[in-house]
């Protein structure tokens, strides 16, 4: 069994993870095997949890509050499936591209699209920079159809927006089966800095004694953000988040 450290920096978040393998980092053992160390039940909320976490990472990256969350909807019954309603997506994109690249601004975006219960009100959310979103703003092509801008939180925490982002349709007839995913992001977003290596006994002390990794220079600890957990199969586990002091003074934002 191996103990390995995760640091995970962003912009303006710092994550640490302490978990044990069965495998060695770096080493090859023929390809992915399946994981069984969870029921489906607990790897759907682990996964859940895993995914939201990445989006959080890859907003801060390339998001701040001088940027938007944006609703772009089409006035109802305009779109009867999302086939038709991606065509026009895509158009509107490209239209995007087309203004941005005359500008030399550069194209970046996270969401995804959804529809009204009834079947008939076609709409995406998405995050875009300020400048993209005025680009969008002229673009669109509905303007009856609604548009709404919310400026991001200053506080620069994006968790309840990743969750909300990442959300996917679930087969109501039988939750076994992997939910269709609608998001829609970039290409060209900028992903955090990762750093693994073999975690320290003293560490491992440390945290078995119920204390916590100090934070890196200017960053403290968001107190709710601590994990610990235990596995079938590999044991304890550990996760931290810490963000920079001088957010402190924010209420916990969403978006």
């Amino acid at each position: 069994m191996y103990t390995y450290k995760r640091v995970i920096r962003c912009r303006n978040m710092v994550e640490v993870e302490i978990y044990k393998s069965i495998r060695e980092v770096g080493k090859s053992y023929g390809g992915r095997g399946v994981n069984k160390s969870l029921s489906p039940k607990k790897q759907r909320i682990a996964n859940r949890i895993r995914t939201a976490r990445k989006w959080e990472q890859v907003i801060d990256m390339n998001f701040d509050e001088n940027d938007y969350f944006c609703r772009f909807s089409a006035p109802f019954g305009t779109f009867e499936s999302e086939e038709k309603f991606m065509r026009c997506v895509r158009n509107f994109f490209k239209r995007i591209k087309r203004q941005a690249d005359k500008l030399g601004v550069e194209f970046k975006y996270i969401g995804f699209r959804e529809c009204g219960k009834l079947g008939k009100n076609w709409h995406m959310h998405i995050i875009l920079s300020d400048k993209i979103m005025k680009i969008a703003k002229a673009c669109w092509y509905y303007k009856n159809g609604g548009m709404n801008f919310e400026p991001l939180y200053s506080s620069h925490n994006y968790e309840k927006l990743a969750e909300y982002i990442r959300k996917d349709l679930t087969d109501k007839e039988n939750e076994q089966y992997p939910a269709k995913k609608r998001m829609m992001a970039s290409r060209n977003l900028e992903r955090p800095e990762v750093v693994v290596k073999k975690c320290s006994r003293s560490e491992i002390r440390k945290l078995e004694r119920g204390e916590y990794i100090k934070p890196p220079k200017g960053f403290y600890l968001v107190s709710d953000e601590f994990e610990f957990n235990i596995n079938d199969v590999t044991g304890a586990s550990w996760y931290f988040k810490y963000r920079p002091t001088a957010f402190r003074s924010f209420e916990k934002g969403i978006f």
